[in-house]
């Protein structure tokens, strides 16, 4: 793949023009997404009294926000994909549209986390050296061990696991900012010994491998992340973080072991959780059988399935359907207002979205040059791709639920900030991805 440059000689005036002509193809997706928006909030805001009004506000406002980012991009004319930003722009116009369903004011809310996430994407994505993060590992580990401590020990409890921190006024949910920074933590320790793990030089007994002082920090840090979740009784964070050490693991490594003995750990420790803790246990018994307590905790994913068979395959028409109703369904379950109004081809739409972007995401890390960016890309997409199959699974009841969001679509300014974050970040491995091909 040749990088773009501009032609010298090009006036003032030209040279803007032809930068947005290299990313022409971006700018049309952003428009197409603006116009997504604002019909489908306005369809979904049919029952108020102004429709239009808030369609063209918030859909509006999102619009601004995307191509006014665009506009940025070629201005400083920024090399780097141009299929992220689109897709993204898409799933939080869905994330709007289902919020509207729900609230307005929680829609309205959503929106200024969108646009302030938007704002960061420009420093995270233009030329800057990421790669330093690295240096920091450590400290990145030890940060986010510290957070989840912190939440263990004085969050606040909602639906039986410590999850919120209280700031002033208001509160945050640590969990996806700690996923950054256990992924930065994993990609410097497996970039900087990749060949040490892929070609273990100690053995205990039978067993290969590597040699104790590169794995035993490791080790020491992923068992204090997941005893903390443990204690937090936050086990879907718990399964997503021991995901991720699998997975960075095998793409540094390429050796089936890093998948395969840690499978085997995690599922004899989701034995012992399933019969340690009672809310485990519980959310086991809702998977398999959620009708014998449809009135108590099974009540929300009893819901959900109505809402779903209702929606059939083209659904009930945005603005018509009542699974907005359901308890909880904007942060957990926000897929399902989609699958009621929508119906099948609504959800697939949607689902389309995640996994192409967290695909786009992969193949751009797996091309970058410089390792430690290529497996920190590789986390942020995975991390996507998880916490989507999970959260969908568990309304689906392929799985059971975890508690995880649905990645720039269920409501949540932690999470919808740091994902916008992360999303820079794929836009600057991706410019160092065209430099280095």
């Amino acid at each position: 793949m040749k990088r773009r440059t501009l032609r010298p000689g090009g006036s003032w005036l030209i040279a803007p023009w032809s930068r947005w002509r290299a990313r022409r193809r971006e700018g049309t997706h952003l428009l197409i997404v603006t116009v997504i928006a604002s019909l489908g909030i306005c369809l979904a805001s049919w029952p108020t009294d102004r429709p239009w009004y808030w369609g063209t506000r918030l859909g509006g406002a999102l619009g601004l926000g995307l191509l006014g980012l665009h506009c940025l991009l070629c201005l400083t004319g920024f090399s780097g994909d141009e299929a992220l930003l689109p897709l993204c722009g898409y799933l939080c116009a869905l994330s709007l549209i289902i919020l509207t369903r729900k609230s307005l004011p929680l829609a309205l809310r959503q929106l200024r986390w969108i646009l302030l996430g938007l704002g960061l994407i420009p420093w995270a994505a233009l030329p800057r050296r990421w790669t330093t993060l690295a240096e920091y590992r450590y400290l990145a580990g030890v940060v986010g061990f510290a957070l989840l401590l912190f939440t263990a020990l004085f969050g606040k409890e909602q639906g039986g696991a410590r999850l919120w921190l209280a700031v002033g006024g208001g509160q945050f949910q640590p969990g996806e900012l700690v996923r950054l920074l256990l992924g930065v933590f994993l990609a410097a320790i497996f970039s900087e010994n990749a060949e040490l793990f892929a070609h273990p030089t100690a053995r205990v007994g039978p067993v290969d491998i590597p040699e104790p002082r590169y794995l035993v920090p490791l080790l020491i840090m992923l068992v204090l992340f997941v005893f903390v979740l443990v204690v937090q009784k936050d086990l879907g964070s718990a399964l997503l973080y021991y995901s991720l050490f699998m997975c960075i693991g095998f793409a540094a490594t390429g050796q089936m072991g890093y998948l395969v003995l840690p499978g085997i750990l995690g599922c004899i420790g989701g034995s012992l959780a399933l019969a340690a803790f009672p809310h485990v246990r519980t959310r086991f018994d809702i998977w398999l059988d959620p009708w014998t307590s449809a009135l108590g905790p099974g009540y929300q994913i009893v819901q959900s399935m109505f809402a779903l068979a209702n929606g059939g395959w083209f659904g009930l028409g945005l603005g018509k359907g009542y699974a907005h109703l359901i308890p909880a369904v904007y942060t957990d379950l926000p897929l399902t207002i989609l699958g009621e109004e929508l119906g099948f081809a609504g959800l697939l739409a949607a689902l389309a979205g995640q996994f192409l972007l967290a695909g786009r995401g992969l193949a751009i890390s797996h091309r970058c040059g410089q390792e430690f960016l290529r497996l920190l890309g590789i986390s942020i997409a995975v991390g996507w791709w998880i916490s989507t199959f999970l959260a969908t699974g568990g309304m689906l009841r392929l799985v059971p639920l975890t508690g995880l969001v649905t990645p720039f679509v269920s409501y949540g300014g932690t999470a919808m900030v740091s994902n916008l974050f992360c999303l820079g970040l794929l836009l600057n491995i991706s410019r160092q991805e065209l430099w280095q091909t």
